[in-house]
Order: C-alpha cells, then sequence, then structure tokens
C-alpha cells in the first residue's frame, strides 16, 4: 500500500513529523518512508510511505498519535491512499485514528 503524506504548506510540521517516523524503529521495521520535493523550489512537499502489511499501517497509528501527543497543535496533514486498499487494509484504515484518508473510489 502506498501512502502520501501531505502538511497543506506546513512545511515545518511535515518535516518534524517525517523524521518523528524515522526515528520510529517500529515503523522503519514496517514501512518504506521517503520525501517528495518540489523540483522548482525544493521545498519538502509530502512523505511517502509504502508498506505491505497492516502492521505498518498499525505503527503509522500508532505514531501519529504519539507525534500529535508531543504538539500544542495539530497540524493540517492529509494522508492519500494510492490504488485500491484490501477489505482489511480499508477497515484498519478506518479504525485508526489519522487524519482523513482520501482515495479516489475506496468509500471510505
Amino acid at each position: 500500500m502506498e501512502l502520501t503524506i501531505n502538511a497543506a504548506g506546513d512545511e515545518q510540521a511535515l518535516k518534524e513529523f517525517y523524521n518523528w517516523l524515522r526515528d520510529d524503529a517500529d515503523v522503519t521495521r514496517s514501512a518504506t518512508i521517503s520525501t517528495a520535493e518540489s523540483g522548482d523550489t525544493g521545498a519538502f512537499e509530502a512523505i511517502r510511505m509504502s508498506t505491505g502489511s497492516l502492521t505498518g499501517l498499525a505503527n503509522l497509528g500508532i505514531a501519529w498519535g504519539n507525534f500529535l501527543r508531543s504538539r500544542k497543535e495539530t497540524p493540517p496533514f492529509t494522508i492519500t491512499v494510492e490504488g485500491e486498499p484490501t477489505a482489511e487494509q480499508r477497515a484498519m484504515l478506518r479504525n485508526l485514528d489519522l487524519p482523513r484518508v482520501v482515495s479516489g473510489d475506496s468509500g471510505y
């Protein structure tokens, strides 16, 4: 499953969450994490995450909750799921306390 995490232009919050994810051994063990940057300005635009397991999604949810507890304000993050998740992945995404999950036709 491919996920893209955006922060509505809040590059600093996105960098902080990226570093948070990279420092979480459970997340890095269960997912591949990279950045997407704008070619023109070099601005940090998104976090890309790839995971093939429900454990990877659960670890993202735990990391997100811990990250929120470390902040005074909730950053304006949006997670986009690329492709069509399986029924199990859809159920996990519905149960996690993640920012709104956006997906083409999957009906979250």
